[in-house]
């Protein structure tokens, strides 16, 4: 079998998921300024050469090189590339054990917005939650793992925060 990263643009997809690890099909697209046939015909034949894996979430793929990372690596990725799940992260790093109010307090979205994303946190297994009484407190399940990634990724997962403010 020839080699998947033989071609040159090939080569430039590969490289642009491995330092955007989780990135989607679409930003892909953006960043590269290729058309989606082109890149869809590229990355088809880098899944199918084993060279880069693609992930099925809520209908969205996202990319990763292959045996780059663990199940548990992808998911948390696969959080820190959305923004509010991102900043909620970000802040239960630094406030660990923080009530849903106070999170909000730190936001411009609504109750039910926050919500619902503390819901999809827990339930995908990067947040828990305690209850006393009434009340609910979140912490991160691994802060290592979220620390090092927001760390190692932090180039691929801000800048385009920052390129959305400037």
């Amino acid at each position: 079998m020839k080699d998947p990263l033989d071609l040159p643009l090939r080569k430039r997809i590969y490289d642009h998921i491995r330092l955007n690890p989780g990135v989607h099909f679409r930003e892909v697209q953006r960043d590269l300024g290729l058309a989606v046939g082109q890149l869809d015909f590229h990355v088809n034949a880098m899944v199918k050469g084993e060279v880069i894996v693609k992930e099925m979430e809520t209908g969205n793929a996202r990319f990763y090189v292959r045996d780059g990372f663990s199940r548990d690596e992808k998911k948390a990725l696969s959080v820190l590339r959305r923004e509010i799940p991102r900043g909620i992260v970000l802040y239960l790093l630094d406030r660990p054990g923080s009530s849903p109010s106070k999170i909000l307090e730190a936001f411009s979205i609504t109750n039910a917005t926050l919500s619902y994303h503390l819901r999809k946190l827990e339930k995908s297994g990067i947040l828990k939650a305690e209850t006393e009484g009434r009340s609910r407190h979140y912490d991160i399940v691994d802060p290592d793992l979220m620390g090092s990634l927001l760390l190692l990724y932090r180039s691929s997962l801000f800048d385009r925060v920052i390129q959305k403010i400037s």
